[in-house]
């Protein structure tokens, strides 16, 4: 059972490590335009690299500084900015969006500008306020903490200065999971200083996943409302292949949202069944910044639902932190080989019980069968996780109390709550102190 929150991409089937230059860094030395009168910051969609260009919306201007001798302006009622932030649009209408090869449905107080461009399509719709929403649907899966970190490095510290950034929203959409970041910053103008909010959402889907931006003060729910209308309708003739199974769990720290989990039970293109987990997490270091990871798992299972091989890839920062293949040889002997921290790693083991490792569908099965008994039960067996460790398999126990809380225990993580009938996790809290960590499952179709 995969409990560790483990992302990169799958190509055709086969997992690849993250392309981080199919993502290039913005341009340093360019900042986001200001908004002339606006009190806010607007977001120079030319910085977005792999866009070709701006995203519809022309840059805003910067306010001219008066003349040294120039009067005082009248006084003027202080500016609230909590008045601002919760500024929302009235109700607007459902317009169509259309492509190519796909279709969808948005609110907006005006039609869309739709650009199709290289490797995406554009999307500029307007709120009726000073900026439009800015959305992107692309054509090939992207690392989704790799994607959130490029949008938030826009503003760049050399002109803003951040104020507050954090997750305040996870959520399933068509089966694959959506995050919602806010950013509010703060930029020096000669009028004094001004605020901006950069809204941004994410749906991870497979085949086509689509970011959306907003930098305007307030209308958050209604850029959420916005955003995800366009996931639920988003109807795609190249969307990927549904899987036999697939579930999201939800990562969060107290009530506050940093991160996901979703696994897919795939058959490749010669019959072979995968399971394929990716994840990402946005955990707040303090006010002003978040850790980011991606992780993800592409495991191939033989016939009896043990482990033939995979690869494993964990990155943050734009860099991997490890890039393990791992596969079956003879004996019972696993051969391993790949970089941790920039350092090549080869080696072998054979697992303690001379046997080939479980993959995560067969621990499940294992688990859901002896949920189906009464009473406690204590279920041991080694389980890979590069993570915490690449060169061998990990101890791991699965423990139900005569009250029917099942502890999961491994190294020095403990875990507490409960599974689900499928064997899956269903709601766990990490034992490690305040604040408290919990992983909740928020979404499951198909059988194991």
């Amino acid at each position: 059972m995969a409990l560790a929150i483990q992302g990169a991409r799958l190509d055709g089937g086969q997992l690849c490590s993250p392309n981080m230059t199919s993502w290039p860094r913005p341009a340093r030395g360019r900042a986001p335009g200001y908004a002339r009168g606006a009190g806010l910051v607007a977001l120079s969609l030319a910085l977005l690299a792999g866009c070709g260009g701006t995203g519809g919306a022309a840059p805003a201007e910067s306010p001219e500084p008066g003349p040294a001798s120039a009067p005082e302006p009248a006084a003027k009622e202080p500016f609230d900015i909590e008045e601002a932030l919760a500024r929302e649009t009235g109700e607007l209408p459902a317009r169509e969006l259309r492509a190519a090869d796909w279709s969808a449905r948005a609110f907006g107080a005006g039609e869309a500008k739709i650009e199709p461009k290289e490797k995406l399509v554009a999307i500029s719709i307007p709120l009726g306020t000073d900026t439009h929403v800015e959305c992107f649907v692309y054509n090939t899966m992207l690392d989704s903490g790799e994607v959130i970190r490029n949008f938030i490095e826009l503003l760049d510290p050399a002109k803003v200065e951040v104020a507050r950034v954090a997750p305040w929203e996870v959520s399933v959409h068509r089966e694959s999971p959506a995050v919602f970041v806010q950013a509010l910053y703060l930029v020096p103008t000669a009028g004094g200083k001004a605020a901006g909010l950069l809204k941004i959402a994410l749906h991870a889907d497979r085949a086509r996943p689509i970011a959306c931006l907003h930098d305007e003060v307030g209308y958050v729910r209604t850029f959420e409302r916005l955003a995800k209308a366009l996931f639920d309708s988003f109807d795609s003739k190249s969307a990927a292949p549904k899987p036999e199974y697939t579930d999201t769990v939800i990562l969060r720290l107290d009530k506050l949202p940093v991160g996901f989990e979703t696994s897919d039970l795939l058959k490749d293109e010669g019959g072979q069944r995968r399971w394929f987990s990716r994840s990402a997490t946005f955990v707040p270091r303090d006010p002003k910044s978040l850790h980011i990871e991606d992780e993800a798992s592409n495991v191939l299972i033989d016939p009896q639902g043990q482990i033939k091989e995979g690869v494993w890839i964990e990155t943050s920062g734009g860099k991997a932190n490890h890039r393990i293949e791992l596969s079956q040889k003879k004996n019972f002997e696993y051969e391993y080989s790949g970089e941790v921290e920039g350092k090549k790693i080869q080696g072998t083991f054979t697992p303690a019980a001379k046997a080939w490792l479980a993959s995560p569908v067969a621990t499940a099965s294992a688990l859901a069968r002896l949920l189906k008994k009464k009473g406690s039960f204590d279920l041991k067996q080694q389980e890979y996780m590069p993570s915490v460790d690449p060169t061998k398999p990990v101890d791991v126990q699965y423990l139900r109390d005569a009250s029917g809380a099942v502890t999961v225990s491994l190294k020095t993580m403990r875990l507490v709550g409960s599974l689900a009938l499928d064997g899956r996790p269903e709601a766990f809290e990490i034992s490690a102190g305040p604040p408290k960590l919990t992983i909740q499952r928020a979404y499951v179709r198909g059988k194991l």
